[in-house]
């Protein structure tokens, strides 16, 4: 599998991670220590993010694939990381972090089909 695969899955991961702990802090608002807890999981969504990124837009501007471009790659990135974030306030917003939530996932599985 080629690396930009990996990272893509990777990405997903994060994606379900971020859902599920946003789930649990909707449920039962849980304490958590920024140092210990939110900074190290946001910035290891980051790292994973900038990894991604610096693979896959290379490959979309010299691909081109269908319904895929690097404007939309970047909003990926942006809305993966926003949405790490928002995941420890178990009050945010559900419709839109939900939204947010289907997009990635809806992009990233569209890299997946279409990736070499």
């Amino acid at each position: 599998m080629s690396e930009m695969k990996d990272k893509t899955i990777e990405m997903l991961h994060h994606n379900e991670a971020i859902w599920e702990l946003y789930l649990a802090n909707r449920a039962e608002q849980q304490t958590f220590d920024f140092y210990k807890d939110m900074k190290p999981f946001v910035d290891g969504v980051k790292e994973t993010c900038d990894a991604w990124l610096a693979l896959v837009i290379p490959w979309v501007n010299t691909a081109r694939p269908t319904y895929l471009g690097e404007a939309q790659l970047q909003q990926v990135a942006d809305n993966i990381q926003m949405i790490a974030v928002s995941a420890f306030n178990g009050k945010s917003f559900y419709k839109h972090f939900n939204d947010h939530y289907q997009s990635v996932e809806y992009t990233l599985k569209r890299v997946l089909e279409k990736a070499p």
